[in-house]
């Protein structure tokens, strides 16, 4: 053989042992193809000659696929990458003859690899199929879609051999066992006899992938009890008894085991294709869930913190189905802007979202807080919990409607026994839970703080009614001269008044425009009482809208006599417009006659000689307003001027240090500040407080 048609000759490598080969080759009836990893020809037999019609000389050295055109379905990459890692391939290519005829080819390829596991070379065998009849085409065609179907498949897949597994089943049932169950639960050695038993045909790239071979050959030909640790075996057990039982198929989840000893979750589903059964074969698919069970596992355990966080929270917290919500909601706002004002929202509408939204689960903090004997008891509609506040749903929805991310307000809730329950109630819209028809409410109760805040306000309230007294002590006699002033006038009026009387010919018309004069008088003496009256009674703050101006300067009437009497000169600005504010009346005077009278008493320690007060309304940034008093007494100590507003401290030798404490006090409580300080020019003392406007009281509210 010296014809040359075999690589080995023709790359020089003659020999014995090589003329033995090149005999070998040329005693196959199928085409003989050796390449190397390059895809170049080396061994060319003598059916290769005649099925392709080129003798060995034109195709020894020639890259393979170039030369006969090799071509299938899937790329050769990919194959060739699929031969690589499995080491075989089969399938039907199709190539073309040196005469231009188009063949199909039936091959298998085989990679073999040289003494250090390196790859070697591609052995091919292959015979024309091109003239094959239709039935046996067809047969070898589903063959062949089987095949690339075995193998794309993404799920792992063995074809095993259960011939043997079968005539154990059998030699069990005539030995007269009928419960298969229980004999294989009873015997687990049976059972990894059984698995030792299945001899493994075939399997797919994918498992060769999954189980962490490197080939074919190391699962291939062999068994499968090694892939089933102690506590899947149960699994391979019930597979049999649904084969003994004809079952179709079963399938169910379980843990195997790779070969390098690493556990995996996988589906493991076992069939019998009519076309397996006569041979006692199986088709195992096992797809690997292990990524999918670890999201199970944290989805489990973030339920579980999920569940822990909600039972344990010192906040109440109600879970509601908001489905009935959510649908009358999309009907009634359906095809038009959102509502902009809560009373765009019939009230109606929300008693009927109210009695269709339920709650599905509280945790124990809620039933404590709403007075329920038992969990089941809150599981009701959530209409039994708002009747005494149904417009704080109403707020929710608008707020949702306009999509706000939450909403807060401090209310009023109803518990099963009829109690009122002061709350801080919080719902967020997440679009998650509101997709999922479900959402999460929060109160926190408050009742001890809205008592506690009563307690404050109402001691508040105490110690500026002690201020005011005390102030009116201090101005008795200031009001006293007040009070006597139109007492006097009405005196001497009524005198006047019955000497015209007297006269032979009284004067009606002088008598008339008297007793106008008395009773004028007299309204000013009934005023000037009712507003000592006022500022000396205890009673609850009462916020309203007021114009500042209007209050200033009605505060300054109280100390006119004390203006005259001193000789001091009153300087009053008033802030343009209206300049209204949501306060207590006698409260916002008792600051400013507080601060005047400290006022003058400074200037009358310092013996001004010409002393003044000024006293100024005007707008600050933010749209609040301003009261500011100034004189040009003995200006405040920079040593204690920061401890002014404490109680009980004092720079008076008789003061009770109680007033400019009561002052902050009630300057704060109506939401604005109060300060202290001296005059830019340094001739005297400053103070100075802001209140919120009237209107941005309101919005802040």
């Amino acid at each position: 053989m010296s014809d040359g048609r075999h690589g080995n000759r023709g790359c020089g490598h003659a020999g014995a042992g090589s003329a033995m080969t090149d005999d070998i080759a040329d005693l196959i009836s199928e085409s003989l193809i050796v390449r190397d990893m390059q895809g170049r020809v080396t061994i060319w037999n003598r059916a290769s000659e005649r099925l392709y019609g080129l003798p060995a000389a034109a195709a020894l050295g020639r890259r393979l696929h170039d030369l006969l055109g090799t071509r299938h379905l899937f790329a050769m990459a990919d194959i060739e990458a699929r031969l690589l890692s499995g080491g075989t391939w089969e399938g039907e290519v199709g190539r073309r003859a040196a005469d231009g005829r188009e063949l199909s080819v039936e091959v298998r390829w085989t990679l073999r690899r040289d003494a250090g596991g390196q790859p070697a070379d591609i052995v091919e065998t292959g015979r024309d199929i091109s003239a094959l009849n239709a039935l046996e085409q067809e047969t070898r065609l589903a063959a062949h879609r089987y095949r690339n179907l075995f193998q794309a498949m993404a799920a792992a897949f063995w074809e095993m051999d259960f011939s043997r597994v079968r005539m154990m089943i059998g030699s069990l049932m005539a030995s007269g066992v009928t419960d298969l169950h229980r004999y294989m639960a009873e015997n687990p050695d049976w059972v990894v006899e059984a698995m030792r038993a299945v001899l493994v045909i075939d399997v797919n790239d994918k498992v060769i992938s999954l189980f962490g071979a490197t080939r074919r050959e190391e699962i291939v030909g062999g068994h499968v009890a090694w892939c089933f640790p102690p506590q899947s075996r149960h699994v391979f057990a019930e597979s049999l008894i649904a084969a003994a039982r004809r079952q179709d198929r079963y399938a169910t989840e379980t843990t195997l085991t790779r070969l390098d000893g690493q556990s995996i979750d996988v589906l493991f589903t076992v069939c019998w294709p009519e076309e397996h059964k006569g041979r006692g074969h199986v088709l195992v698919g096992v797809i690997d869930i292990t990524e999918r069970k670890h999201a199970e596992e944290e989805t489990r355990r973030s339920e579980r913190r999920y569940r822990e966080l909600f039972n344990h929270m010192p906040v109440a917290l109600g879970q509601l189905d908001m489905r009935y919500m959510n649908d009358r909601l999309s009907v009634r706002f359906a095809n038009q802007p959102p509502p902009r004002n809560e009373m765009d929202i019939e009230l109606d509408f929300i008693q009927d979202i109210l009695r269709g939204t339920r709650a599905i689960e509280v945790n124990p903090e809620a039933q404590r807080l709403f007075r329920a004997p038992g969990r089941e008891d809150m599981l009701i509609p959530i209409e039994r919990f708002w009747r005494t506040r149904p417009e704080t749903v109403r707020r929710t929805v608008l707020a949702r409607l306009n999509g706000e991310p939450g909403y807060s307000e401090e209310t009023k809730v109803d518990a099963l026994d009829g109690t009122q329950i002061d709350v801080l109630y919080t719902v967020a819209f997440p679009p998650s839970t509101w997709e999922r028809g479900t959402n999460i409410v929060a109160f926190i109760d408050i009742s001890d703080r809205i008592a506690a805040l009563a307690k404050v306000e109402q001691m508040q309230s105490e110690l500026a009614h002690a201020g005011r007294v005390a102030m009116l002590g201090e101005m008795a006699a200031s009001i006293a001269h007040e009070v006597n002033q139109p007492l006097a006038a009405i005196a001497t009026s009524g005198a006047a008044c019955l000497r015209w009387l007297n006269r032979a010919q009284p004067d009606l018309d002088e008598v008339r425009d008297l007793a106008g004069r008395v009773v004028s008088d007299a309204q000013r003496a009934a005023g000037i009482i009712a507003r000592v009256r006022d500022m000396a009674a205890n009673r609850r703050a009462d916020h309203v809208p007021l114009s500042l101006n209007e209050l200033v300067e009605e505060a300054t009437h109280f100390l006119r006599n004390e203006f005259q009497a001193r000789q001091v000169e009153l300087r009053f600005s008033a802030a343009a417009g209206p300049a209204l504010v949501s306060a207590d009346r006698i409260q916002i005077q008792q600051v400013v006659v507080n601060l005047a009278v400290n006022a003058l008493q400074a200037m009358a320690e310092a013996k001004a000689s010409a002393p003044c007060l000024s006293i100024t309304v005007a707008p600050v940034a933010g749209s609040g307003l301003c009261v500011v008093v100034e004189d040009n007494g003995t200006g405040l100590d920079p040593g204690t001027a920061h401890r002014l507003f404490e109680s009980f401290f004092t720079t008076k030798r008789e003061g009770l240090g109680i007033g400019l404490a009561v002052c902050r006090s009630i300057i704060e409580a109506h939401g604005g500040n109060i300060e202290a300080g001296n005059r830019t020019d340094g001739q005297g003392a400053r103070f100075s407080f802001t209140l919120p406007s009237s209107a941005e009281k309101t919005a802040a509210n």
